[in-house]
Formats: structure tokens, sequence, C-alpha cells
């Protein structure tokens, strides 16, 4: 299993290098930034490091191509796949509730929109012009023909049946978030019937599934279960689709009528969650973090393995403060263990 890190939006270009070599030191797989309203841009971001690495692949995600036109987003990405040697990816989008919160922006035919902007960014190379009349884009005589790198990946966003199924018909690859390890048949089963479209298996390792997963691993556990109590408004954004498996219905339909307790810790930064019980925040973060301190790591690894054995190629961790501390765990001691 490839293990990728997901930095937290708008962090310096100078510290995403810094932060992105010393992942590349460890062996980390890609560093992603976050595409987030009001933050530095991402591309921009992670060019010095697309420069200075060698290895470690460099992505955006999520973008959308309701927030911008796939023939520009494939300037972009074809940009820093140039840049990088053709290490880029991006993870594309249906556009997100920050997006439209900032943008007022109600996107219509998400499923479709996400389709056509990932077979123009597939289409798109220095071989030739790229033509193509879709029902929500079109890319007319588009001809990137100073870019001769390897493509990069482009992956789709998604946890939705359709979206899924769509990832499976036209992406390199999908990237689910907070999926818990009960819902992967799920899920994988919906990626395969997209693939089966395509005449692809999984098991032939041309298609790549990743799981965004919140990493809190600490020096101190009491720091760690503090920063997961806290980032627990965005796990899932708590709907019972992703706390049921573990939750049971009655309690995971408790959990989502009370989101507003969870969004005002963290609007507070604070790890305590009013009249929220104990037993149903350890719960949340037990199936939807990998909390702890550095003893906890054998059980992450564990459950690592098992998503690895339900068709898991690899796990994206979104690291949050001390970075630098999160990357050397994870270099020092999560790699190891999930190798050996």
């Amino acid at each position: 299993m490839k293990v990728q890190i997901f930095l937290e939006a708008g962090l310096p270009p100078k510290q995403v290098n810094e932060l992105g070599l010393l992942a590349e030191g460890y062996g980390i797989d890609t560093v992603y930034a976050s595409a987030f309203p009001a933050r530095r841009d991402a591309f921009q971001c992670l060019s010095a490091l697309a420069v200075n690495s060698s290895l470690i692949r460099v992505g955006v995600v999520p973008l959308s191509p309701f927030e911008i036109h796939p023939v520009r987003l494939s300037d972009m990405l074809q940009t820093l796949n140039d840049m990088s040697d053709g290490r880029a990816s991006l993870v594309v989008g249906g556009m997100g509730q920050s997006i439209m919160r900032a943008t007022g922006l109600k996107p219509d035919r998400r499923v479709r929109a996400v389709r056509e902007c990932v077979e123009i960014l597939r289409a798109a190379s220095g071989d030739k012009p790229v033509n193509y009349e879709g029902e929500v884009y079109s890319a007319m005589n588009y001809f990137p023909d100073w870019t001769h790198a390897v493509a990069p990946h482009i992956l789709v966003g998604a946890n939705g049946p359709m979206m899924l199924r769509v990832a499976g018909e036209v992406a390199d690859g999908v990237m689910m978030s907070d999926v818990a390890l009960g819902k992967m048949p799920e899920v994988l089963g919906n990626i395969d019937q997209g693939l089966a479209k395509r005449g692809l298996k999984r098991s032939a390792g041309s298609f790549r599934v990743s799981n965004f997963f919140a990493w809190h691993i600490k020096g101190s556990a009491v720091a760690s279960m503090a920063e997961a109590r806290r980032e627990l408004v965005w796990r899932g954004v708590l709907q019972k689709w992703y706390t049921e498996p573990f939750l049971g219905a009655e309690q995971a339909e408790f959990v989502e009528a009370n989101f507003d307790a969870f969004l005002q810790a963290f609007y507070r930064r604070s790890s305590e969650i009013e009249g929220i019980p104990e037993e149903v925040i350890q719960a949340l973060v037990d199936n939807l973090t990998f909390s702890g301190g550095i003893d906890a790591i054998p059980a992450v690894v564990k459950h690592l393995k098992a998503f690895s054995a339900a068709g898991l190629d690899a796990i994206t961790l979104k690291i949050h403060d001390n970075p630098e501390e999160a990357i050397g765990i994870i270099g020092e001691h999560l790699i190891p263990q999930l190798a050996a």
C-alpha cells in the first residue's frame, strides 16, 4: 500500500517544498496540496517542490470543472506535470460546500461534468490536438504541444455510487474520503461496475484506489486525541452513511442531527464537544481517524492491512498541527511497520 500525505490548505510554497522533500526522504508516495477558497493557490504552492524533488508525486485536490473550465484546468495540470517531469496528480470533484458558499455557484449535472472534464484532461497531450464536444464542455483544437512528460494521474474524488462508477469508467483512479472499512465492499463494487465497462479489473493494477483518512498520531497521546476531537466535524461531514456501520442507525442519526456541536468545537479550536456522549465521540475517533501515541501504530498498521486486503491501493493521510512531526512519525514508524 502506498502512503500519501495531504497538507493543510494554504501553506506557503517554501513550507510545502520543505515538507515535501522531508516526505520524499521517507519514501512517501505523494504530497497533496488542498485547493480551498481564500487560501494560497495549490498549483503554485507545489511549484518549488515539483522542481526540487525527483521521486515524490505532487498533487492537487480537489478541483471542480465548475470552478475552472477543463481546458484551463488542463493547462495548469500540464504545467505542473512538466515541472515535475511527469509526477503530477489531480483529483477532480463535483464541487464541495466550501466553494459553493464562497462563489454562490450551484452546480448541475455534476456526474456528467466530472466525466467530461476527466475525458478532456486525459485526452490532452503533446501528440495531437483534442477536439471534444460534450454535453457540458467542449475543447476545440486544444493542443498543448509543449508537453512531452509522462501523462499526469487524473483521479476522481468520489464516495457516492454514480461518481464512483464514472471514476471507474473514465479516470486513472479514485480518491474516496473517510470511508470506514465496513463500507469498502459497497464502494469498490461501484468502482468495479465502471471498470467493467472499459474491460478493466482492479487486480490488474491499472486503476488506483485511495482513501483520504485523518492522521492524528503524535508523540503525545493527549495532544493527538485533542486534535482528533477538534477535527471530527470534517469526517464524512458526520453523515450517517459514514457512521452507521459502527454507531448503528439511532446514534448515527443523533450525530448527524447534532452536527453543529462538532462545528462549534472546531470553531473554538476545542476538544470539548457539548452535548455528545463520550462513548459516541470515542467511536467516531476510533473508526474515522488514526489517533493516539506512537504505541497506537501497530493497530493502525493492522487497520491499513485490512484496507489493503479489501482492495485499497493507497492511503492519503491528512496531517494537521506540527506537520514535520507528523511526517517524521509516518516515515520512521508507519512505513517500516507497514512494509514488514
